[in-house]
């Protein structure tokens, strides 16, 4: 195979590859920011409900969701940074 064939050949294996990275940090963002949503949806259902085991189950799923969207945003500024460099 010749050099030209070889390069375009691996130009077109890395555009797949950062295609693919693309899709993968739109989709993540998507994600992210319907977690932020229902991160203040709980957060305002905790603050009008009195009865303790609600608010316990509340603050239970508030939780969960904190904590997958800080992984999430780890996840996604370390794609950030991949996509910047290039």
């Amino acid at each position: 195979m010749s050099a030209t064939k070889l390069l375009s050949k691996l130009k077109s294996i890395l555009s797949a590859e950062h295609k693919a990275q693309m899709k993968k940090y739109d989709s993540l963002k998507k994600v992210l920011k319907s977690l932020r949503v229902e991160k203040r949806r709980l957060k305002e259902e905790l603050s009008h409900v009195s009865e303790e085991q609600e608010r316990e189950e509340i603050q239970s799923q508030l939780t969960v969701v904190s904590e997958q969207r800080k992984k999430g945003l780890k996840v996604l500024k370390n794609l950030k940074k991949k996509k910047n460099s290039s």
